[in-house]
């Protein structure tokens, strides 16, 4: 298994998972997502508890997609941890509703709020899975995106259910580690843009 914080190294995994995923909620799922996610880790010879972690999280997205993109944009929120900015130079004020991005341009944060800005979505910046739940009851989103460790995303999937009533999607860092993380922008550029 990788060391927690070390970055996952792709080497065209998520496309082996992403199809496999595919495929399998194309069918319907007849057994838990868990169960599902240690089966493509088998197949296809994957059985690194990270990328079992990010099956899990595929398999949630999959299962949810459709009722995600039935959202519109504007009723959609990121939620994007705090834990992505620069510790060391980061400025950003707080409040009950989270960090305010200052966009110095010195982390990736100020990225994905240009994305989201372009796409018309609403964010917030959270220290964690309890703010969320809070600012998903002051807020009342119709659907969520969340940038988070896999116990993050796990937690607020539990809390917030999801499916036609309140769909999300996950998107699991790249590297975690509360401080210094990393997230593929790619990932968030695509479910941004569903």
């Amino acid at each position: 298994m990788a060391e927690k914080g070390a970055p996952l190294k792709d080497d065209g995994i998520k496309l082996k998972i992403r199809d496999f995923v595919a495929r399998a909620t194309a069918v319907g799922l007849h057994t838990s997502i868990s169960d599902i996610a240690n089966k493509v880790g088998k197949e296809i010879g994957v059985l690194d508890e990270k990328w079992v972690k990010y099956t899990t999280v595929e398999l949630h997205n999959g299962l949810n997609r459709d009722f995600y993109k039935a959202v519109s944009k504007k009723d959609r929120v990121l939620f994007i941890p705090h834990c992505l900015r620069n510790i060391k130079e980061c400025k950003m004020p707080i409040d009950e509703d989270g960090y305010h991005c200052l966009k110095c341009g010195k982390c990736v944060i100020c990225d994905i709020v240009k994305e989201c800005e372009k796409n018309n979505m609403k964010y917030f910046i959270v220290g964690g899975g309890s703010q969320v739940i809070n600012i998903v009851g002051k807020h009342k989103p119709k659907a969520v995106v969340g940038i988070a460790c896999y116990d993050e995303l796990l937690m607020a999937l539990e809390k917030l259910g999801g499916g036609q009533k309140f769909p999300g999607q996950g998107i699991m860092l790249k590297k975690d580690g509360c401080v210094n993380t990393e997230v593929d922008m790619s990932e968030i550029r695509e479910i941004l843009n569903l």
